[in-house]
């Protein structure tokens, strides 16, 4: 299976990031950021595509979207640093920042950089990464391996080796001196299938993280109906595979119907529990889940996402959010 969204919100929900805390050449790389970018794509603002360069992801800013590396999910921990990378540069246009494109390139990967650092002090990075060796040498010197919530203000003259080290690959040649884009994120309405996740709470015992997804109804029932559509089995399969493989197939399975507000509020909430059964006997059919770990409910139109003024608000709120725990 290829690198996903929640591949990038593991990495980019990952709890070390909260530890970080510097600036480099203005932008402020910190781990309240980093959470305001784990909700934007769980939020579906920044969307996630799997990509076939292996070794190369990107952030689009005209797009607001993440195209991951081609490598097998889930991430080990090299390329969970470059969705790290990529985060920077939603980072970086999220907040408007304004700096040069190797600027922008050199401090997300001095982002990386300390990312790794911190999972492992001495990191394997594979051949043809200088450029990341190069981050990692600066990372130690500025002492963010050691103390990454300093507050430390690197400028512009002191990440310069890195800059030069990206004079050295031809993929940067072009953007020596041109400003990086950084629009901001649009506000989209949420279409796909929602993969959701949090990051990991960290307890005085043991670490645990919640998976979700979140599927639009119109995928899987149709109109005013609690039976399954043609097709829907493989929706929910995807939704069962991920959290087995995630979590495990041992957790408790919240599954919760959701409508929007046409009709009646008794009937709409009668129709979201039926609808939340249906998956549930479905799991339990195809002996994905124990029906021991399940456990159905609908909260009818009590909990919109969207506004209910608009098509697209109620398609958004008509949903069933299958969550682990």
């Amino acid at each position: 299976m290829p690198l996903n969204e929640m591949d990038v919100l593991t990495a980019v929900g990952d709890a070390v990031l909260n530890k970080l805390d510097f600036t480099v050449d203005g932008l402020h790389i910190r781990g309240e950021a980093y959470r305001k970018i784990f909700e934007l794509i769980r939020d579906e603002q920044i969307l996630v595509v799997s990509g076939d360069d292996e070794g190369l992801a990107t952030y689009s800013p005209d797009t607001d979207t993440i195209k991951t590396q081609k490598a097998d999910s889930p991430a080990d921990l090299f390329n969970k640093s470059i969705l790290v990378h990529e985060c920077t540069h939603a980072l970086t246009d999220m907040e408007f920042v304004k700096m040069t494109a190797k600027a922008n390139e050199s401090a997300a990967y001095l982002a990386q950089a300390v990312y790794l650092l911190l999972k492992d002090p001495k990191p394997t990075v594979p051949a043809g990464y200088g450029v990341v060796k190069t981050a990692i040498q600066l990372a130690r010197q500025f002492g963010l391996d050691s103390n990454p919530g300093s507050r430390r203000r690197i400028s512009y003259d002191e990440i310069v080796p890195l800059v030069k080290r990206l004079d050295e690959h031809p993929g940067y040649h072009s953007a020596q001196a041109r400003i990086s884009m950084s629009n901001g994120i649009s506000a989209k309405i949420p279409k796909h299938l929602r993969v959701e996740g949090s990051p990991e709470r960290i307890g005085p015992s043991t670490a645990t993280a919640t998976i979700g997804f979140r599927v639009p109804n119109d995928e899987l029932f149709a109109f005013d109906s609690f039976r399954l559509k043609p097709g829907a089995e493989q929706r929910l399969r995807e939704a069962a595979g991920y959290i087995k493989q995630r979590l495990g197939p041992s957790h408790k399975i919240y599954i919760t119907g959701h409508t929007d507000n046409v009709g009646g509020a008794g009937y709409n909430k009668r129709l979201s529990r039926q609808r939340a059964q249906a998956v549930a006997d479905f799991f339990v059919k195809e002996k994905l889940f124990n029906s021991s770990l399940l456990q159905p409910g609908g909260d009818g139109e009590e909990h919109p996402v969207a506004d209910n003024k608009t098509p697209e608000g109620r398609a958004a709120n008509r949903r069933v959010v299958i969550e682990a725990m």
